[in-house]
């Protein structure tokens, strides 16, 4: 890309030098703006310039220094060459023999030598304005200077009051000189300026605010964020003291222990901002700080955004209506969860495992305020104690052996806004008890390994198998976790307590699962689903669910009475008691009977999935989904070689 050109200003109160600038200008081929102007009068032509766009202004040594003080661009002065003033001087003694030389601020060393050389007397009128240079000029005259030797003020002065005057030569070689240096200026100005718009462009773009103060606590730098926020509309900040407009206690103490303050509330015009301020070090002395901060509405939207993030795909995907039902009972428990869903009061659903607790729950969870936030689902009894507390409350980095980079943040957490489900919550060992109880009454969690809490805002579910309050009498669950809990309560019923409701379910679930395989869905003869009616179904509706799919699979193979009567059959093996198609009244079996039964089952299982596995104990420990010293310890015990 062509570099544009720069855009140089010379302010000149001389026309013979401003014309010589014109003309090298021209044969450079450089774009200028000129000023017939010199000293105080040159101040506000300087601005007209930057304003419209200059980069670099060249002018003479008093003029620009007057401009260096009132412009933000760079000023050149232009180069006096001492073979340049002892020409001027030796054009002057032959007008006059008393002169007075014009200089800026300072006088000039060396001028007694020229004096014997030429055979003259030299007076210097040392001037800081136009005020000054006047009245030293005026002065010159009453002690008989008869010449005035200098810039262009210096010659309209000297015609004022009547004196010969000699404008100070300048060669050419000193103006391509300047013009040089000019360009320099400018590119390393435009470069700096680029610099500047970058990052100003950077902190702007940023979400907080942003001051930067020097060691004395005045501000060098401030983003648009924290003008917005501390409601600053000056432009001119810059130099003023920030403890104006933020807390100056915090920078002084800053700036003085050079240890940074972190996650600091402070109250700015009644209202509460999160800060953060850094001290800035070069050479290990502190040289200023940068004072970062957010207004907390902005903290709590931002943590809710990624908490949303975080919380992708932990959406409730059943409603009211997924709860096929006919028997007034699960009507009268529909209507009630819609009530109890238009409240955030925690609720403990009570049933049987498979009596659909998760899918009531889910339902009741679309059915409320919440229902655009996560629901979190989480099951108490299919995890160790401490994955279960790490899973719950989340942990810090370096929490225990393993922990995962930056840490994770827990299901509560990701249930933010929304509903986290606590299925199986009588499983809970008594150590997560105590945390779930602060939990609910804090309305905060506390990640393991953290010396902080998180405020959540969380409407709870829980569910149980088992009857709480016999758990709680046994004193394998909290009293106190209990009443906390046990403030909306809904039974669901076992299925053999709802007959009514096994027909519509039967027909619901013959077309979803032929729709689910792409079969065409069968009909099942009255008296079948009446025995089925009168079967005690111990697994509910799951053990429903996955009898009508053996129906469906077998049927679309060899579909006919006998082989419907044979599934039916295979289905009461697994009741405690055998039962025909026309009982299904059970006795209860003894704690032994059950113990037998249950080791006798957990053997079956092991032993196939060792089958499967073609006996890798590793793999067959992920297929049951227990750890491998679990599997050895279970081999062993069982005596299976």
């Amino acid at each position: 890309m062509l570099e544009k050109k720069y855009e140089i200003g010379v302010v000149i109160s001389t026309f013979s030098l401003l014309e010589q600038f014109k003309e090298i200008a021209h044969e450079r081929g450089l774009n200028i703006h000129t000023t017939y102007k010199g000293l105080d009068e040159a101040v506000e032509a300087g601005k007209k310039m930057e304003a419209d766009g200059v980069d670099v202004i060249i002018s003479r040594r008093g003029t620009a220094h007057m401009l260096r003080e009132n412009l933000r661009i760079p000023v050149i002065s232009i180069p006096q060459a001492s073979i340049d003033i002892v020409k001027s001087l030796n054009k002057a003694c032959r007008l006059g023999k008393k002169i007075i030389l014009t200089t800026f601020m300072n006088r000039l060393p060396g001028i007694d030598i020229l004096e014997e050389l030429l055979n003259i007397e030299i007076i210097q009128g040392v001037y800081t304005d136009i005020a000054s240079m006047e009245n030293s000029i005026l002065s010159a005259k009453s002690h008989g200077c008869e010449v005035a030797v200098g810039g262009g003020s210096t010659l309209r002065f000297a015609e004022k009051y009547n004196l010969k005057s000699v404008e100070f030569e300048i060669n050419e070689e000193i103006l391509n000189e300047t013009f040089e240096n000019a360009i320099s200026a400018a590119r390393s100005n435009r470069e700096e300026q680029e610099r500047t718009y970058h990052f100003q462009c950077v902190i702007d773009a940023t979400t907080e605010g942003i001051i930067g103060v020097d060691n004395f606590g005045r501000i060098k730098t401030i983003n648009q964020v924290a003008r917005t926020l501390l409601g600053i509309e000056s432009q001119e900040l810059i130099g003023q003291s920030a403890s104006r407009y933020i807390n100056n206690e915090s920078l002084l103490q800053l700036l003085n222990s050079e240890a940074p303050i972190r996650h600091k509330l402070e109250k700015i015009n009644n209202e509460l901002y999160v800060f953060n301020h850094l001290p800035i070090q070069m050479n290990n002395e502190v040289i200023g700080g940068v004072s970062t901060f957010k207004d907390i509405a902005n903290v709590m939207k931002a943590e809710n955004v990624v908490r949303h993030s975080l919380s992708k795909r932990m959406a409730a995907r059943y409603c009211f209506e997924d709860l096929i039902h006919e028997s007034a009972i699960m009507r009268d428990i529909v209507l009630r969860a819609k009530q109890f869903s238009k409240t955030d009061s925690t609720i403990l659903i009570m049933g049987a495992t498979g009596t659909g607790k998760e899918i009531l729950a889910q339902s009741m969870h679309n059915f409320c305020h919440r229902a655009a936030n996560p629901f979190v689902s989480v099951h108490c009894g299919a995890l160790p104690e401490q994955l279960l507390e790490s899973e719950l409350f989340g942990y810090e980095e370096g929490a225990f052996t393993g922990s995962k980079k930056g840490g994770k943040p827990g299901r509560f957490e990701l249930a933010h806004k929304g509903t986290i489900f606590l299925d199986e919550i009588d499983t809970t060992p008594l150590n997560v008890q105590t945390r779930l109880l602060r939990v609910l009454q804090e309305k905060e969690v506390m990640r393991l390994g953290a010396d902080r809490t998180i405020p959540i805002d969380v409407r709870i579910i829980a569910a149980a198998s088992k009857d709480l309050s016999l758990s709680v009498q046994e004193g394998r669950f909290r009293e106190d976790l209990f009443f906390r809990l046990n403030v909306l309560r809904i039974y669901i019923p076992p299925l053999k307590d709802r007959a009514e409701d096994i027909p519509v379910l039967l027909d619901h679930f013959l077309r979803r699962i032929s729709d689910k395989h792409k079969l065409k869905p069968i009909a099942l003869p009255n008296s079948f689903v009446q025995k089925l009616g009168r079967y005690s179904w111990p697994g509910n509706v799951r053990q429903l669910i996955n009898f009508v799919e053996r129906i469906v699979l077998n049927c679309n193979l060899r579909c006919s009475i006998d082989s419907i009567e044979e599934l039916y059959d295979e289905l009461i093996q697994y009741l405690p008691d055998r039962q025909d198609s026309q009982s299904v009244h059970q006795t209860k079996p003894s704690e032994s009977d059950i113990r037998v039964k249950k080791k006798s089952h957990e053997l079956t299982i092991i032993k196939e999935a060792l089958e499967k596995t073609r006996f890798s104990k590793n793999k067959a420990a992920k297929e049951l989904g227990i750890s491998r010293t679990t599997l050895w310890r279970k081999i062993k015990e069982m005596g299976l070689q």
